[in-house]
């Protein structure tokens, strides 16, 4: 085993704020509608936090940067990649949690709802989700049977996705090296036009692999060049309190106007490059910066420690939102009559969530994470 280090601290940080993108999209939305704010910066701002599909694009963009540069620098130290290894990290990290939520929303959740009478019939299909491909199933249900999922199930679609990158991205590292960079920019053409020919099709641009593609070869490349251009690596190594508050306020900006109205009607096809190149920047000059800036996401602990928990706060928050809701049905406790109950409510599905995190986190996937570690290159 190599004594590598490679560990970007302040990468914890923006974990755990795309994560509660994702939560406040699920779990708290909805009280604003009681809020009489139609059209004003309130409203706008509340969009921007609440964003849940910006939140799982900071996660592929991410993703795909650290991928890149792991797999990349274990060629620079051993000369070829372990794929034996590099797929035990994965299953070992993903596989466990992943399959737990799977078995809780496919045979423990309709145990619960026959018990109590609710017998709402599901399109979803557990091969999809067997198999990763649950993506495809939300597709799938979109498509032919709307309305007929549930969130418990839908959330794994974005690791299905990521899960499908991962079989295939070590592989793209058996290429001449010369080429790597023509093939992620033909990668992210490749999706563009896939998004561009389906840009009528909304649920196709947000659930397909070939459309959000585009947020993991951009991570990717963001890895990549600061790994062969030392020019670009000393500019985020560069990055200051000033050059974070631009990139920080830029993206706000432009999640605060939208898309649509800086690219009007190509925004539903190439909004995602433009959001994309945002977040890699801010990934990229917070993972190389070497200033002591005030906006290093690292100084922001509570953030960064929770940001270590995020697999499960992701995957175990739409179950924290089922318990809630199926008690209070339980109980006839009405808590969607007003903002302050229903947010109210939205606060303790929240602490509801961190418990099972943390609970799912020391003792069920740590013991998988101290296996995974045998499979380690790079510490």
């Amino acid at each position: 085993m190599s004594n590598k280090i490679v560990y970007f601290n302040n990468l914890d940080t923006i974990r755990f704020f795309a994560a509660m993108m994702v939560f406040i999209s699920h779990a708290m939305s909805k009280s604003f509608n009681h809020l009489k704010i139609e059209d004003s910066i309130i409203e706008k701002t509340l969009f921007v936090i609440s964003n849940g599909a910006m939140g799982v694009s900071i996660f592929f963009v991410l993703s795909g940067f650290l991928i890149t540069y792991l797999l990349v620098t274990e060629i620079e130290l051993n000369g070829k990649i372990d794929l034996k290894k590099f797929y035990m990290r994965r299953f070992l990290r993903i596989w466990p949690l992943y399959f737990a939520v799977i078995i809780f929303s496919f045979f423990l959740y309709p145990m619960v709802k026959t018990f109590l009478g609710v017998n709402v019939e599901l399109g979803s299909n557990f091969i999809y989700h067997l198999f990763f491909l649950s993506n495809f199933d939300v597709l799938n249900i979109s498509q032919n049977c709307y309305g007929l999922n549930a969130m418990s199930q839908n959330i794994t679609w974005s690791v299905s996705v990521e899960e499908q990158f991962y079989l295939f991205w070590p592989l793209v590292f058996f290429l001449p090296k010369k080429i790597w960079v023509y093939t992620f920019t033909s990668l992210i053409v490749f999706s563009l036009c896939f998004r561009v020919y389906n840009s009528e099709i909304d649920y196709v641009n947000y659930f397909h692999t070939f459309s959000v593609l585009i947020d993991l070869v951009i991570g990717g490349l963001f890895a990549l060049t600061i790994k062969q251009y030392s020019s670009v690596k000393k500019l985020f190594e560069k990055t200051n309190t000033f050059t974070h508050a631009g990139l920080f306020i830029t993206t706000f900006l432009i999640l605060y106007i939208g898309t649509d109205t800086i690219l009007g009607s190509y925004s539903n096809s190439l909004g995602r490059l433009l959001t994309s190149l945002m977040f890699g920047a801010i990934v990229a000059s917070q993972s190389f910066t070497k200033n002591k800036s005030r906006l290093n996401l690292g100084r922001f602990k509570f953030g960064s420690n929770w940001g270590k928990l995020t697999y499960g706060i992701y995957l175990l928050h739409p179950i924290a939102i089922t318990i809630v809701d199926v008690t209070c049905r339980v109980l006839k406790i009405n808590y969607k009559s007003s903002f302050y109950s229903e947010f109210g409510m939205s606060l303790i599905i929240l602490v509801i969530t961190f418990i099972m995190s943390k609970i799912s986190y020391i003792y069920y996937e740590s013991r998988f994470l101290r296996l995974k570690s045998k499979f380690q290159i790079l510490k």
